[in-house]
């Protein structure tokens, strides 16, 4: 998304008011564009307490050790990731809409809402933010990588971050979301590389950002990545888990 399709989109908000992403009514007064408060209030959050690997939410408090089903067999190599929304309902619709239909300034505002997260925002406080990148048929044929945009807005509204294109893409790989645990884990275990215009620096706290993270695969294959490349701490986020 450049500029100059943020400002088309500026352009038809004067001519068509915009109605939220979730009611489908019109949009109240506020920072946030395209969600509104009775928008926000529908998304389906996560609450602690919640995986401290995975950052898959458990129901209701539990005494003793945490066993998460989605960490049994995952030994990721990130330290911690967390989430701020389960991938259901309003956020799942959104993210798709993020991702396939050419809406990626939906971003800001499920950023926006994703942050008043005070573990979400506490997590990403400081890092280097480095998101999940794309191969470059697949930036080309979407126009943008919504991760990318996802991180840059991060690092916008959280203070002491940036964020980086430290990792590439090296060859396309099959989509994701029809594949089983094994085999999502095979499908992008080699499939990213360092950038060669970003060094990594061993002192610096990394955090791969992607839009959902399901069974952590693919930030798994980008955290080790990095730390093959001598990044010592490596941790993760996606707006939603699921």
């Amino acid at each position: 998304m450049t500029f100059l399709d943020d400002l088309d989109r500026g352009l038809l908000d004067l001519i068509f008011p915009r109605d939220c992403a979730v009611t489908q009514e019109p949009m109240d007064e506020g920072s946030r564009l395209h969600l509104s408060d009775a928008g926000l209030a529908l998304l389906p959050r996560i609450f602690d307490p919640r995986c401290f690997t995975c950052g898959h939410p458990f129901d209701g408090w539990l005494e003793g050790e945490r066993t998460c089903p989605h960490c049994l067999d995952l030994n990721p190599a990130f330290h911690r990731a967390i989430c701020a929304f389960r991938a259901q309902g309003p956020v799942r619709t959104i993210i798709h809409r993020i991702k396939y239909e050419k809406s990626p300034y939906l971003a800001n505002d499920l950023v926006a809402a994703a942050i008043q997260d005070i573990a979400f925002r506490r997590h990403l406080a400081g890092s280097h933010l480095v998101p999940v990148p794309l191969h470059r048929s697949r930036h080309q044929d979407r126009g943008y990588n919504q991760a990318e945009r996802i991180a840059c807005a991060l690092a916008q509204n959280i203070p002491g971050c940036q964020w980086s294109p430290a990792l590439l893409k090296k060859y396309a790989t099959a989509s994701q979301t029809r594949l089983g645990r094994e085999e999502r884990r095979r499908n992008v275990a080699e499939a990213f590389e360092i950038n060669p215009a970003n060094s990594i620096q061993p002192d610096v706290r990394y955090v791969v950002i992607d839009d959902v993270l399901t069974t952590g695969s693919t930030l798994h294959a980008c955290a080790k990545t990095l730390r093959d490349a001598g990044a010592l701490w490596v941790d993760a986020a996606a707006l939603a888990h699921g």
